[in-house]
Parts: C-alpha cells; structure tokens; sequence
C-alpha cells in the first residue's frame, strides 16, 4: 500500500487527453497511479498521478528498470495499460515484479494477427479465412483461392490503419500497396506483414470484457458504424445498455472460446466480431479496454466503470461490477471533406440539444488532418455523444448536434454537416 493507504499501479503510456483521460478517474477511485510515459503529462493528467518516470516506453529492458526503480522505493500492486503498442512493455513488467497479468508471448499471440487466426483455427473458433503473404502476386493467388471480397489487413497495426476491402483481381494490386504501405514506428516491418481474409458482411460488434482464472466476464456490447470504403473507418459507436441484445449467448460462447484458444486468463480485452449469416465470426482480439470513448459509452449506459474495473484486475482482487442503469450511450466523430490545416475547433452550447453529453474538438491549431485513407483516426476532427432511452434518440440528438461544431480551417470554415479534433469544449455537468 501507499502512504494514502491504497494499492499503487503502474500506469505504462502517455494519456491522450481527448480520449484516454477520463479512464484515470476510475483508475483512481480504487488506486494510487504511478505514470511511465515518453513525455511530460499535461497538468490535468499530473494532478491525478503520485509520480511518474520518464523513459522510453518501447525500450522494454529501459521500461522494466524504470518500474522496478519505481517498485524500490514503493510496494507497486499492478499495472497496466490501455494503449495498444505498448501491451507488450505492460506484460514485461507484470513479469519481472511478479505482478498479476499474461505472459508477453500471450500479448504478442493477441497483437499478431496471424498468430491470432492461427491459433483461433486450431482451437475451432469461428472466424474469416485467413493466409498471410508476403507480396502482391501470393496475395492475388490467396484471394482467388478465399474468394472475392477479400479484405487485406496488417498484421501487426490497429485503428483499421491499412485495411481495406478489395473487389475484384484488378484491384489487388493497388490494395496491396495500400496495406503494405500502412506502418507505425515502433512496430517492425515483417516481409510477410499482410494478411489476406474472407469479407464478413455483416453487422460488427465489439464486445469488452474482464478475465479472471480463464473465467471471462463480458460488461458491455458497442455496435460499430464504419464508413469511406472500400476502408472501415470507425466513426461511431453505441452502447445499449437495456437488456435482451446485451446478454447474445452465442456472441458470449464465441468470445470465451477466443480468449481460451488464445491462452488469455487474466485482464480486460476488447474482442470485435461481425456476424456473418451462419453466426458470429472473431474478427480481432485486442489485449485492452476499447479505444473510442467505448468504456465511456458503457457507463454511461449501464454505469459500470471500466477503467476500475481494469484496476482491480491489476491489482489481482476481483470486481464485482453491477449495472445500475439500463440507458444507451452513442458517440459519432467528423472528419474534413478534404484536407485541410486547422485553425480552431468551435463547439455552440446553446445549439445543442437535450441528451448531448460531450461535444469536442480534437486536433491542436496548426494540424493538418484529412478523411480516410490518409486521414484514419487522426483525421478527426471533432466527436459528440449522446445519452437517451433509445438508439433513435441518440441518433436524432447526435444529428442536430452536428451544425452547433464548425471547423475553422485556413482556407475557410466547414460545419459538420458537411462533413465529419484537445480541448473539452463541451462537458455535460
């Protein structure tokens, strides 16, 4: 225990404020927090922090020695992480200090799409078919033998960064230089690095549960909106906390075999699937809490606080998350038509309506942001969410919310309906 008398946890990663913050109020109301991060926090981050260490996240043995530097002077209970990237480091330092969590070869199992499908196929989980290629004339050959559409991924990436779906021969080319062009710094570049899949068409979900002893724990279901194909965008998501579509045994059923077959007993993860006309298939599985506001969404909706239950898990005690509302929570980003430099982000209070709950700009004055394929999350400039009864209400209240947000950008100004950013412009009390 700290000096405050609470378990004290590592905290691996930067936050972004515009998406990640919030979670370090559930954090917090359980345990004492310990950042490791590349750089700075910003003040409303540190205020929220007992410490924290500057190191280079993605060096793992510089990583390990700042935690256990950390560990020296204090009892640390857990860590964690909500930042894909850096999962790996998070596990290395569960391990070195004997701290609950998976073994890093679990998060690599996890992060490594075709180690994923390789492993959810030996165990029978349904899923798209796969083959990994190395370049475009094995990834021509792989389509013909799945069938078009095919859909064509990174292996190794998240955030839909490179994946785009392919019609026809004639187009799998310029998709394979798509997606072999896709490429994040730290992660390595594998000559192999492309995988080629069936097309699922069908609704997505994503499904973020607790595991605890192998046992896992759904808390909440998210539908997914994707948009500008032939890419899969995410731009929204919505939570429905009401009851009957929650409780899908057989969505359930499949995402306990994926975490069984993946060898994952211990921590939070956020599985997506699409249902295909057979039942659901396992699309990924992500070793973390859901990105894009989703544990925000689902306490929203059913007010069961992801990030404590998170905590917990880390620290090695186990939650007991109860739902006390049965609402629905949905939250829709906006990109730029075009590309475009950004000058500010302005949000009207007064024009918006009855059940928006955030409404905000993203990118700092200066960015240059643009709409998928260049674009992806980082292009984004603004989100909005909404609270009501149904998914009618949110979407009719996320739809006149859309004209209160204008994007200045330096060559004019461009209002959401047009179109689809750090600062919180706009916080329900």
């Amino acid at each position: 225990m700290t000096p405050t008398g609470r378990p004290l946890v590592l905290l691996v990663g930067i936050v972004f404020e515009g998406y990640r913050s919030y979670l370090l109020d559930g954090v917090g109301s359980v345990a004492d927090v310990w950042l490791l991060a590349e750089a700075e926090p910003a003040p409303s981050v540190a205020e929220k922090l007992v410490g924290h260490t500057l190191v280079d996240v993605f060096d793992i043995p510089a990583l390990v020695a700042a935690a256990q530097e950390v560990a020296g002077r204090r009892r640390v209970t857990g860590v964690l992480s909500w930042d894909e990237l850096k999962m790996s480091g998070t596990a290395h330092i569960a391990r070195a200090l004997g701290l609950p969590g998976v073994a890093p070869d679990v998060v690599d199992r996890c992060r490594d799409k075709h180690r994923t499908r390789t492993a959810l196929a030996a165990a029978g989980v349904p899923q798209p078919a796969s083959e990994v290629v190395s370049g475009a004339e094995e990834a021509a050959a792989a389509a013909d033998r799945i069938g078009y559409p095919v859909v064509l991924k990174p292996r190794d990436l998240g955030a839909s960064m490179g994946v785009i779906r392919v019609d026809s021969a004639r187009d799998l080319a310029a998709g394979y230089a798509h997606t072999r062009a896709a490429q994040v710094g730290p992660v390595p570049y594998r000559s192999d690095g492309v995988l080629v899949e069936e097309y699922v068409d069908g609704p997505e979900v994503s499904v973020d549960s607790w595991v605890l002893d192998g046992r896992t724990h759904p808390l909440f279901t998210a539908r997914k909106t994707t948009g500008y194909p032939p890419y899969f965008e995410e731009t929204g998501h919505v939570v429905d906390g009401r009851g009957p579509g929650e409780d899908d045994p057989e969505l359930h059923r499949v995402v306990t075999a994926a975490h069984e077959a993946l060898g994952f007993d211990h921590g939070m993860t956020h599985v997506e699937l699409r249902r295909a006309r057979d039942g659901w298939r396992v699309i990924e599985v992500n070793c973390r809490l859901g990105g894009d506001l989703i544990p925000m969404l689902g306490q929203a909706a059913t007010g069961v606080d992801a990030g404590a239950v998170a905590t917990l898990l880390a620290c090695g005690l186990e939650p007991d998350p109860r739902p006390d509302r049965g609402r629905v929570a949905a939250v829709r980003f906006l990109y730029p038509d075009a590309p475009c430099e950004v000058d500010r982000v302005e949000v009207d209070p007064d024009r918006l309506p009855a059940g928006i709950v955030l409404a905000t700009g993203l990118p700092r004055p200066g960015t240059t942001i643009s709409p998928p394929p260049e674009g992806h999350v980082w292009g984004r400039y603004a989100l909005l969410m909404a609270v009501s009864d149904t998914p009618e209400g949110c979407a009719a209240a996320l739809d006149a919310a859309q004209p209160a947000v204008v994007l200045h950008a330096r060559t004019g100004s461009v209002e959401t309906g047009s179109a689809q950013g750090l600062a919180n412009d706009y916080i329900k009390p």
